[in-house]
């Protein structure tokens, strides 16, 4: 093959993606879906025509992709990643968080590995350029021994926090996690008018799933590195924004304060703030996004492994429900979890709030 055909389901949220495979030459955009029609023409329109569908199922079978992007609400993820499986494709690259509970996760993990289907989770971050600047500086010991990672974020732990959680694993090398200790606040939804100035404005639900408007956790990793993490609008501290994160050490701190983070990197090992550069070790792209869609490419045509694969994503994944199920019991949980379904709707039905 000298290229993969790729079709994208969830235009809204697939923008970025459609962008990404334009300009990737590994890739072939061979069709898109959204039960928005009028999205779809337009859609379809501004990238060369390509064949639309309104039905998944229907697209599975008639554009019959290697690839399929999953970029639909999270409720639909593990839905649609079996189908695309079960269709016979190369791969399935489906957007964070994996599914809504780890019932679903398992499906999904259980499937790709009876199928040999490689399926990557939308954690793009770590294989960006600042992120992959920040675990060499850590592995490199530039700030001598890591002993606390703090992650902050606006939105919700499962919609938003997810990134979090996979970024401070990466930045520990993937290692295992000891414990969790979480916290949630739902709080009153927003009025009409509230909503109506702010799109983002908390409402108890989102893309498919309850949600909760502002929730705090820690975990110990068996490194010995402790994690934190603050999230939603009401924890958020003054002057930081989405995905912040600083990693402290014995000698100095790293900090990326966002996405848009101006050094994408900092580091202080003498009292200043300095950057810390970062540039992707290919010399060909900086984002983590391209990296994430060219290096699924590789894994597919060469099986080699990707550092957004479903089996690594599970771990943050599990780290996730624990966190609902700490708040949820109020109890400090140890891995492996055993809760399957979303420790939020069991919270919210043992509190006849569901």
């Amino acid at each position: 093959m000298s290229n993969l055909s790729v079709a994208v389901v969830g235009l809204n949220m697939g923008r970025a993606h459609l962008e990404t495979y334009k300009q990737l030459p590994e890739y072939k955009l061979a069709a898109i879906c959204d039960i928005n029609e009028e999205l779809a023409k337009e859609t379809s329109a501004k990238y060369d025509n390509v064949p639309y569908f309104l039905n998944y199922e229907e697209m599975l079978a008639k554009a019959k992709p290697d690839v399929v992007c999953v970029v639909t609400p999270t409720a639909l993820h593990c839905e649609m990643t079996l189908q695309a499986i079960n269709a016979g494709v190369k791969g399935v690259y489906c957007d964070k968080p994996i599914a809504v509970n780890m019932a679903e996760a398992r499906l999904m993990e259980k499937a790709a590995k009876e199928k040999s289907i490689p399926v990557v989770i939308g954690h793009q971050r770590r294989v960006s350029a600042p992120y992959t600047a920040m675990r060499k500086a850590i592995t490199d010991g530039l700030i001598g021994d890591v002993y606390l990672i703090r992650g902050i974020c606006a939105g919700d732990i499962l919609s938003d926090g997810t990134h979090t959680v996979d970024s401070l694993l990466f930045l520990n090398g993937d290692c295992d996690i000891s414990w969790v200790a979480g916290q949630i606040f739902r709080g009153p939804k927003a009025s009409a008018e509230e909503k109506a100035k702010n799109p983002y404005a908390y409402v108890g639900t989102r893309f498919g799933h309850n949600v909760e408007r502002s929730a705090t956790a820690s975990f110990q990793m068996s490194n010995g590195v402790r994690c934190e993490i603050l999230c939603g609008d009401q924890l958020i501290m003054p002057g930081r924004f989405y995905q912040d994160i600083e990693v402290f050490g014995t000698k100095g701190r790293l900090w990326r304060n966002n996405d848009s983070s101006s050094p994408p990197v900092s580091i202080n090992t003498t009292g200043e703030w300095k950057e810390l550069p970062a540039t992707d070790p290919t010399g060909i792209y900086d984002s983590g996004l391209f990296n994430a869609h060219r290096y699924f490419a590789q894994s597919i045509f060469e099986g080699t492994p990707h550092l957004m694969s479903l089996e690594i994503s599970m771990k943050g994944f599990e780290a996730v429900m624990a966190i609902y199920e700490s708040a949820r019991t109020n109890t400090i949980i140890y891995p492996p979890l055993q809760q399957d379904e979303y420790p939020l709707d069991v919270l919210l039905r043992e509190r006849g709030d569901i």
